[in-house]
């Protein structure tokens, strides 16, 4: 869904925080990188590398230290534009729990566009159609406490749907969920991506995950190291492991095979990819 209309515009940015023994701490470090509308994003690196840190940027729960970030035109610096810029964009955050206010699904989705103010029969029809996108309409009168992590989360990206943003940033979404959660919840924000032309940011240390992107940004120390479609990051599973990061295990058994002078496609990097190579 791609195009080359930019959403998200970060020119050379720095953010400097005061650590509790009153030093200054670096946790980015002179980032360039733009979000194309319709994209999905992937962003990768282990703990401490400023990916989190980049994200809160994007809704303006954080502003730079230095260089400047636009969304949608809009300069993140400027005071009168938080409140435009976040009705584009959507934070869904590691721990649903955090993000559930309410004691019934639906007046849980409904709470973010009543406070914008939105009429009651609008309301009505976006937490339908929220609920509907993230296939838990049957849900919509059980207590949110009762649901799997997995379900707590998507009612989370349901409640930030009702709100109808442009793009959607998810910090680390399914880091506390088992796999069937982690699934689902992946299933949920590509199809958004997929039907609704949300742009989507995806923060994660799951490399599965990543591999489902259109393009990743790799962290490291506040830097961004670099940028590139899956199979060009991926390949690289050597200046992965140096780095810290896990690579998904089809790239990483490619490789083995490879150095033992089986003959693959190169870039092979998912599953599907290390099956259908093999049985050539």
């Amino acid at each position: 869904m791609e195009n080359n209309e930019i959403m998200i515009h970060v020119d050379r940015m720095s953010h400097v925080y005061m650590d509790e023994n009153g030093n200054d701490v670096k946790a980015l470090d002179d980032v360039s990188v733009d979000i194309h509308k319709g994209e999905f994003v992937c962003i990768i690196g282990t703990n401490g590398s400023g990916k989190s840190t980049l994200a809160k940027h994007f809704n303006v729960l954080l502003t730079p230290s230095e260089g400047t970030i636009t969304v949608c035109g809009l300069d993140t610096s400027d005071e009168d534009n938080v409140w435009d810029i976040r009705q584009h964009i959507g934070m869904v955050f590691q721990n649903p729990d955090n993000q559930i206010v309410a004691a019934v699904v639906e007046e849980d989705v409904a709470f973010g566009p009543e406070n914008l103010g939105v009429p009651s029969v609008e309301i009505r029809q976006r937490v339908d159609e929220a609920l509907a996108a993230v296939n838990m309409t049957d849900y919509a009168e059980h207590a949110p406490h009762l649901l799997s992590g997995g379900q707590k989360q998507r009612i989370a990206i349901a409640g930030v749907l009702a709100m109808k943003p442009d793009c959607i940033v998810l910090d680390e979404p399914t880091a506390m969920l088992d796999p069937k959660g982690r699934q689902e919840v992946l299933e949920t924000v590509h199809k958004l991506n997929r039907e609704e032309g949300i742009t989507i940011v995806y923060i994660t240390h799951f490399m599965e995950e990543a591999v489902t992107a259109d393009r990743i940004v790799v962290m490291k120390n506040g830097k961004k190291l670099q940028e590139g479609d899956p199979h060009t990051i991926f390949s690289q599973v050597e200046t992965l492991k140096d780095l810290g990061l896990d690579v998904p295990v089809a790239a990483e058994v490619a490789v083995k095979l490879a150095k033992k002078g089986v003959k693959l496609l190169p870039q092979v990097i998912t599953n599907q990819e290390l099956g259908d190579a093999l049985c050539r």
